[in-house]
């Protein structure tokens, strides 16, 4: 056994041969259960030595597999602040490719872990070895990174060779993660493959993976796919992707004359749309794109123009609503969209297919009687169907032509379109919540944005932030993957990742770090890639530290107000000048010469910090406002449309 390593509940009922409930029960029942020694309160982790030890001393029987035993080691050596690092090194290993003290370039690895890596490839299989310490990789870190599951992957790769009457010999995914979907395409015979990923070690997590199960060419490479495209002018005969949603700052203010945008250029609420294009611009003449998108995507008011001329110039052919679930880490519905080239004939249509009531207990890989196979067989039949001109209209799919969907909307939502039977049971309750809950968020916004009037005096002077941090009025600190662990006076701090830190969910990493790198109220964060991101630090991730792509300002509080601080820097002409790029073009980090603050007493710095407090309330009122409000309605919509319900007697309401 080996010191060091952790286990989760999971893994512990696994070991034990019993349900995750008995676990629960031990850790309730037994005082002597061991304690959490890593992870969050939601997801403990608990030392396996000590685990193991209790289990015998209770009489349980222990299973601990040789793979179990390798992942647990791997597992133990991992980076918060680069969680895929040790799996691309693991896998280096296993394909012969590890350099020993090539610590500069990923993780290194005790040679006693590479020859016990060794021996399990030679017994089990290079590729069946990676695959498995993928799978659990994958599992650990399902809340920090998407993947999408095999049985997607599987359809994406069937239906783009559809579209193209064989398996494309060339196919690109330009936000290839771990490489699921171009493993999908090389299973079914592609020749050449290429992608690309913002995260360096997922790339290469993608590469090794393909050299180890497939034979075809692939070339992978580090980077932002929209930003600095690694395969600029390239033509391929499909595209697959599985696009990070709802980026905030996905280049727009850089991308603006980009020629990629030939229906249009996406909003910054539409990144979506931005990844779509990108895809097209890389296909050949009669090449098909397989996209997933947000379900909100088909909708949002802010992408209507582009959505039309997808629709007017026969780009989009299909949009398929995939059951719940079907995404691994998007808690809203998935669409599946179909595209390719302009079609010239003058008549272009779309396929709708609603496949959102059918059960898909398979989709996460979940042994059962999983209907998934079944949603599998209708989307492809129906998409087959459509391509040779002999679908027609059904339970499930719709059949539009493209003027019957350029209304003022351009809703391409595909249960708008396609039937349900009277007399599905609608909930009512939910219904009447839905609508009361939407009246009080609404009567929290009648307030409305802060009051403003015509500034009377003269701008003030501004002064840089490396004036503010040189004089002591502000301490700046940035976020590191890379920490001495042997220096004196480390404690383990939960880190703070870009990710995390612009979607605004909590820290769940962990690493060791000087106490004084620690975000504390009052703190705030800068996040590369998106100088409007910049905030005041939410109380989740008091005592976190910066990851890499994360600034920390500590203003002093008698000179600089906090909510100021970060407004200003948001805002304004700061937006035009806040990152510094490289040869590339590739936005690398905040230029804090560049970054600069106006001159104010710090009674007026508060009542406009203030200001911009409320703002930033008010503006996550209104996402959230809207989102609730577009779902409330569609449901409502549905519902009346179909005779479920009907509008009630005002003295109902």
């Amino acid at each position: 056994m080996t010191s060091g390593a952790m286990v989760t509940a999971a893994e512990i009922a696994r070991i034990a041969g019993v349900g995750p409930a008995a676990v629960s029960n031990w850790r309730r029942r037994h005082p002597d259960f061991p304690g959490p020694v890593a992870g969050t309160a939601v997801s403990p982790q608990f030392s396996l030595d000590e685990v193991v030890a209790w289990l015998r001393e209770h009489g349980r029987a222990v299973t601990v597999s040789p793979l179990g035993e390798l992942w647990r080691r791997m597992n133990a050596m991992r980076d918060p602040a680069r969680p895929a690092a040790v799996l691309a090194s693991t896998g280096a290993v296993i394909a012969g490719e590890w350099q020993p003290g090539r610590g500069d370039d990923g993780t290194d690895l005790p040679q006693e872990f590479v020859d016990q890596v060794g021996r399990l490839s030679a017994d089990l299989g290079a590729s069946e070895v990676f695959e498995a310490l993928l799978d659990r990789w994958t599992q650990a870190h399902a809340r920090q990174v998407e993947v999408t599951s095999a049985p997607i992957a599987a359809l994406m790769a069937e239906v783009v060779a559809a579209g193209n009457g064989a398996t494309p010999r060339t196919v690109l995914d330009p936000a290839c993660g771990t490489g699921g979907l171009l493993s999908a395409m090389a299973d079914g015979g592609a020749e050449f493959l290429y992608g690309q990923d913002l995260d360096p070690d997922l790339a290469e997590v993608a590469r090794l993976r393909l050299r180890l199960r497939s034979d075809a060419e692939s070339v992978l490479a580090a980077g932002d796919s929209l930003l600095d495209d690694a395969f600029s002018g390239h033509r391929v005969q499909a595209v697959v992707c599985n696009p990070p949603f709802g980026q905030r700052s996905w280049g727009r203010n850089e991308l603006g004359y980009d020629s990629r945008w030939s229906y249009g250029l996406p909003p910054n609420a539409e990144p979506e749309l931005a990844w779509l294009q990108h895809a097209l611009a890389h296909l050949d003449s009669d090449g098909y794109v397989a996209m997933l998108m947000p379900a909100a995507a088909a909708v949002r008011p802010s992408g209507r123009r582009i959505r039309a001329e997808l629709v007017r110039r026969g780009a989009l052919r299909a949009v398929v609503a995939l059951p719940s679930g079907a995404s691994s880490v998007h808690g809203m519905g998935t669409h599946l969209w179909l595209a390719g080239p302009p079609d010239d004939n003058g008549s272009p249509q779309v396929l709708l297919i609603d496949a959102e009531s059918v059960p898909t207990s398979a989709v996460d890989g979940a042994d059962g009687a999983g209907e998934w196979p079944l949603v599998h067989r209708v989307v492809v039949s129906q998409w087959r169907a459509f391509l040779d001109g002999s679908g027609s209209d059904s339970e499930v799919c719709r059949i539009l032509p493209a003027h019957d969907l350029l209304d003022n909307e351009v809703n391409l939502t595909p249960s708008r379109y396609v039937q349900r039977e009277v007399g599905d049971a609608v909930d009512l309750r939910r219904l009447e919540e839905d609508r009361s809950r939407f009246g009080q968020d609404l009567m929290k916004l009648s307030a409305g944005p802060p009051v403003v009037a015509e500034a009377v005096a003269e701008p003030p002077a501004l002064a840089s932030l490396d004036d503010l941090v040189r004089t002591g009025a502000v301490r700046m600190w940035r976020g590191t993957s890379r920490r001495d662990s042997a220096r004196e006076g480390l404690t383990e701090h939960p880190v703070i990742t870009v990710h995390q830190g612009v979607s605004r969910t909590a820290p769940t990493g962990r690493v060791l770090a000087l106490p004084e790198e620690a975000v504390a109220e009052g703190d705030v964060l800068l996040f590369t890639g998106g100088i409007e991101g910049t905030r005041p630090a939410d109380p989740a991730e008091y005592g976190a530290v910066p990851g890499p792509g994360v600034t920390v300002l500590r203003p002093d509080p008698s000179v600089v107000d906090s909510w100021f601080l970060a407004g200003t820097l948001a805002h304004g002409a700061n937006r035009r000048y806040a990152g510094s790029t490289s040869s590339s073009g590739s936005r690398t980090r905040i230029d804090s010469a560049r970054l600069s603050v106006p001159v104010q007493g710090l009674d007026e710095q508060r009542r406009i910090g203030r200001a911009f407090q409320q703002l930033a309330r008010f503006n996550e009122s209104l996402d959230r406002l809207a989102g609730d409000g577009r779902d409330m309605a569609q449901r409502l919509q549905d519902a009346l449309a179909d005779g479920s319900v009907g509008p009630a007697e005002p003295s109902h309401r």
